[in-house]
């Protein structure tokens, strides 16, 4: 599992007011695997690459005001509450796409993913006064400082969820959210157990690629038209890296 921040200023909190998530590799066999990638934001601004990258542009040329009048789903996506915190240990994450679970005799289930705190305190986060005295790197830090002591409880555990559809509920459209009341199963625990070391990950860094698409038996995209241009700028930057 990676967690990641998206925002490159070095001098921004890690826990600011800003967008997490997570990256986690199930399977690197014979490029075998169902990457799951979540946010911190149950939802995403855009229901296609075409309009993420508008608004990128948007920011870029500064017309990033009129833009949102005129997008309310990416309004909607910057004015929402964004806490920061305690952990990435306390923090929710959603899967914003949907992906289709077919089992053995064929029948079909539109699920959403979620990964929830298992253990920790649950769900924390700080207030603004809390976070005056964070580093700007504190939750990286704290992540380091857990997994060096020694007492077992202080490692990281999720819930990994699934949130699944029923009939009437868009499976092509990151940007709506699914009814509280669908039902939740819990699909199985992910425990981190340890850090990877800065030069080791530097490695892998360079090799990794996350990849939105699953490639395994049983999990398929859905119609969701952001995962295709997902799956297409990740290889791209992927590729990237491993050539510097």
């Amino acid at each position: 599992m990676r967690f990641i921040l998206p925002t490159p200023a070095p001098s921004h909190v890690d826990g600011q007011a800003q967008e997490h998530g997570t990256e986690t590799k199930s399977d690197q066999r014979h490029s075998h695997h169902t990457d799951i990638i979540t946010h911190s934001t149950p939802y995403f601004p855009t229901r296609t690459g075409e309009g993420f990258l508008a608004l990128l542009r948007a920011l870029g040329d500064g017309s990033i005001g009129d833009f949102l009048e005129q997008n309310p789903s990416a309004k909607r996506f910057v004015e929402a509450p964004k806490p920061s915190p305690v952990s990435f240990a306390s923090q929710e994450f959603w899967g914003v796409n949907a992906f289709v679970l077919v089992d053995g005799e064929g029948n079909r289930t539109a699920v959403r993913y979620r990964i929830v705190p298992a253990g920790y305190g649950g769900v924390e986060t700080l207030d603004e006064e809390e976070l005056k005295g964070k580093s700007v790197t504190y939750l990286f830090d704290e992540l380091e400082g857990r997994f060096a002591d020694p007492n077992a409880s202080s490692k990281v555990s999720f819930k990994l969820l699934a949130q699944i559809a029923e009939a009437g509920d868009p499976t092509d459209d990151a940007t709506i959210l699914w009814p509280e009341e669908r039902q939740i199963v819990e699909l199985g625990l992910i425990e981190l157990d340890s850090l990877v070391e800065m030069e080791e990950s530097a490695v892998q860094q360079k090799r990794v690629i996350f990849d939105p698409i699953p490639r395994v038996k049983g999990v398929e995209a859905s119609d969701d038209p952001l995962l295709e241009m997902r799956a297409a700028v990740y290889l791209v930057s992927g590729r990237g890296r491993r050539a510097a």
